[in-house]
């Protein structure tokens, strides 16, 4: 079999990829030549996006070819703004090089990125690197004003209401589903008011001069660590904004979020850690950073739930792209024991 054959085999379910991949502009952005020798395998694939790796025949390079299929932020133009916050985020040395973005009218949009070496973050022993990889993301300049274009980072001016505002929309569609149970809604219905009943206060804490670029979706598996000393990444920006740091810092040590790919729930000790060797790392002083974070973890936790009542609705539906491991934690999530370990965390923090 060539490699023309087990692309055909790798694409068999989107036959229009091998028509991309042969494209003149593709393969002189990667230096690939007009016959196409390289052969692609499938890496992952998650909610909205699927990865294949390929190595560079004549360099041994090895790219990412990740392919769109829908967008968490209703976006036009999905994959095009997640390459454009790759261009702004290289500088900090801690994300994928992007080489190469194409929207096509009717086509999923594609973007060819380094493949990065690493495994996933462990929070028992990784998380001071992980405190660092976030503190050089944060701390890259960026002026706002100077970002223009379709692809502008959207700008969390009011991240708070936006938080609420869309976990409204996402515990609504659970409401409105024939597969909704009422005790699973009042629970998270409940979070969301007290999300509600600290806003005003929250919005106090928040100063305009700390917002930065943010991820807003940092699972574990979007981590690549390499050790201490060594090179160490995170990559999937399906999300970016330019928002308060601590929107990050909240996502990174929710339980909503720990609980996801590892089934772990930081201590309390674990989570002062981070904090304080997070504001060594930025080497400023960042006076409200507990309470920002506590208030973070919360609304973060209100997402988590609001979306995974979302997604059970439309796994349940028959969602046109499906993973079993995701729709069994999705179900793991709004059920006990987790939900009320959630709800015991959320008490704690107010």
């Amino acid at each position: 079999m060539n490699s023309w054959q087990r692309n055909i085999e790798t694409f068999a379910k989107e036959p229009a990829l091998l028509q991309r991949i042969a494209e003149l502009g593709y393969r002189e952005a990667l230096a690939l030549g007009e016959e196409v020798r390289e052969e692609y395998h499938f890496l992952a694939r998650g909610e909205y996006n699927e990865n294949f790796v390929f190595t560079h025949p004549d360099t041994g390079k090895k790219y990412v070819l990740r392919v769109n299929h829908g967008s968490q932020m209703q976006l036009e133009r999905q994959i095009s703004y997640e390459a454009h916050a790759l261009k702004l985020l290289e500088a900090s040395g801690r994300t994928p090089k992007l080489y190469y973005c194409r929207e096509k009218s009717g086509e999923p949009g594609i973007l060819v990125m380094d493949f990065l070496e690493g495994v996933a973050l462990d929070y028992a022993k990784d998380l001071k690197i992980g405190s660092e990889i976030l503190a050089d993301i944060h701390g890259l300049p960026y002026n706002r004003e100077e970002d223009i274009g379709k692809d502008k980072l959207y700008f969390a001016k009011d991240p708070l209401q936006e938080m609420l505002s869309e976990s409204a929309r996402l515990q609504r569609v659970y409401e409105l589903s024939p597969f909704m149970e009422d005790s699973v809604y009042s629970r998270l219905h409940a979070l969301w008011k007290k999300g509600v009943e600290e806003k005003e206060r929250g919005e106090k804490l928040l100063r305009q001069e700390e917002f930065c670029i943010i991820n807003t979706e940092l699972n574990s598996g979007n981590f690549l660590i390499n050790g201490e000393g060594k090179k160490n990444y995170l990559v999937d920006w399906e999300k970016p904004l330019y928002g308060h740091f601590a929107q990050d810092l909240g996502h990174f040590l929710s339980p909503t979020t720990t609980f996801w790919k590892t089934d772990y729930i930081l201590s309390e000790k674990e989570i002062i850690d981070f904090l304080e060797h997070y504001q060594r790392c930025r080497g400023k002083e960042l006076p409200a950073l507990q309470e920002q974070t506590a208030l973070f973890i919360l609304y973060n936790c209100i997402r988590g739930l609001s979306w995974c009542a979302m997604a059970y609705t439309e796994y349940k539906k028959g969602r046109d792209l499906q993973n079993d491991d995701t729709f069994q934690k999705i179900k793991a999530y709004l059920q006990d024991p987790f939900l009320t370990k959630v709800e015991e965390c959320c008490k704690k923090l107010f």
